[in-house]
């Protein structure tokens, strides 16, 4: 990962609380606090910084607010309210600890200005980001606004910010993305939007909530489309490699190839197109038996086919890690009710029974499409670099699923090279590493706060835990 937050300094919260974050590199970090002291709100205001949404920034109750990056750079927005009616938002770039390059100062008349150029006031960017059609009463997804009115995402934005490169520089990696569990209620709709893969590559979506079935079909196809993608590349490599193996074989006419370690590496490659079958991903039958005698020349020949063997399953490996890394997670929580995951052969992934009875995505229970959403999304529209926002993971997952998640956001976070930011009231979802965590307190309070376990305390001792 090239550049990443490594802290998060927010003043005035509420007008009274300061907070000052350290934002561990390669673990996740662990926001808690009692209720009122604003994870959820230091969760949004990183999030609308780094895709510089001017009207949340607006809202939000803050003075101000600094992002530290690995880089020695940083990002500070400044809020300032003059009267009843009026605020100020003011943004710095900062290098080495000093302000660089041009300041932006936005005034919240801005807002009212250009909302009456936006499509007649139709659609509108509502203070979590995301837009929403006020005629027909119905979030609406940013590649529709992206496509039909391209200068509400732009043009007065980029004419903000012209000649403020360094401050559009802090906000383009590393691209944000919200997850707000609460809202992430499959079982009915919200004012929210769908979520895109192109919204995600785009520099960040939330994951306000819509059909949960829905959502998580599209991301299902995301999936299968990145399947036929890498099986293109795979049939690619191996019409190339057909086309030279009969010069290839003969350049290595006088080779000499050893028995055993030609055997090991025939073993290897055959494990390793066993591995893609299971997920779908295996193009072109299995490789031969190996020989039981070989000659020089079969030794030889045999190299080269490897080769080629090696080179048409290269497109399909890192895909498959990613597959392999969904499966376990959910099989290992979707075992519990006699389900599993199942790959077609077309390289969509759905749902069985033991019995291999299929299960459509609507029937997963709320606790499940809420797994199978955060964790597909995560493997399959997230952009490598990319901060996660978290805000109470702990919605809907048994107590088994939250001392498992932090293990399972990690395994993904290290595949994908994402960081991971997440807020909870859940001693489950720490599970033991208090090590992680980050405690956000009350400005007056010398003591520690009681509505959260100590790491000496009982972690299993949550009243919803033992509801479940």
């Amino acid at each position: 990962m090239e550049r990443q937050i490594r802290r998060i300094k927010v003043e005035g919260l509420f007008g009274q609380l300061d907070h000052d974050i350290s934002v561990r590199p390669d673990e996740p970090t662990i926001l808690t606090a009692p209720n009122g002291a604003g994870k959820t709100h230091v969760l949004t205001l990183v999030y609308a910084a780094l895709v510089l949404n001017i009207p949340s920034l607006m809202n939000l109750p803050f003075a101000t607010l600094k992002l530290s990056f690995s880089d020695k750079t940083g990002l500070r927005i400044t809020r300032t309210s003059n009267t009843e009616s009026e605020t100020t938002l003011t943004f710095s770039a900062i290098k080495l600890e000093k302000d660089v390059g041009k300041r932006v100062t936005v005034p919240s008349s801005y807002l009212e200005e250009s909302s009456e150029s936006q499509a007649g006031r139709t659609i509108v960017q509502l203070p979590n980001g995301q837009w929403y059609d006020r005629s027909m009463q119905r979030p609406v997804p940013r590649s529709f606004v992206a496509r039909r009115y391209p200068r509400l995402l732009r043009g007065e934005q980029l004419d903000l910010f012209r000649g403020a490169d360094e401050i559009l520089t802090a906000c383009k990696d590393p691209a944000p993305i919200l997850i707000d569990t609460k809202r992430l209620d499959v079982t009915g709709v919200h004012a929210g939007n769908r979520a895109t893969a192109d919204d995600v590559r785009a520099g960040g979506a939330g994951l306000w909530a819509t059909r949960g079935a829905t959502r998580i079909s599209h991301y299902i196809r995301e999936l299968e489309s990145q399947v036929a993608e890498a099986r293109r590349d795979s049939v690619q490599a191996t019409q190339s490699a057909d086309l030279s193996f009969a010069g290839r074989a003969l350049a290595a006419a006088s080779e000499s190839v050893k028995e055993g370690p030609l055997h090991a590496r025939y073993d290897e490659i055959v494990q390793r197109y066993e591995e893609l079958a299971r997920n779908s991903l295996a193009v072109g039958d299995a490789p031969l038996e190996f020989p039981e005698k070989t000659t020089p020349t079969v030794r030889r020949i045999l190299n080269v086919f490897l080769d080629d063997w090696e080179k048409r399953l290269e497109p399909l490996v890192p895909l498959n890690e990613k597959i392999r890394t969904l499966r376990a997670i959910l099989d290992s929580k979707l075992i519990q009710s006699g389900k599993k995951t199942h790959m077609s052969p077309r390289g969509s992934m759905g749902f069985r029974t033991f019995d291999n009875r299929p299960i459509r995505v609507a029937s997963l229970s709320s606790g499940e499409q809420h797994l199978v959403a955060l964790f597909t999304m995560l493997l399959f529209s997230a952009s490598a670099g990319s901060v996660v926002l978290i805000d109470e993971p702990e919605i809907s997952f048994h107590a088994a699923w939250k001392h498992a998640f932090l293990d399972d956001i990690s395994s993904v976070a290290r595949l994908m090279d994402l960081q991971i930011l997440i807020a909870t009231h859940s001693s489950a979802i720490i599970n033991g590493r208090w090590d992680l965590t980050e405690e956000l307190r009350f400005t007056d309070l010398s003591e520690p706060f009681d509505n959260e376990l100590e790491p000496n305390q009982d972690e299993d001792l949550e009243a919803d835990d033992f509801l479940e």
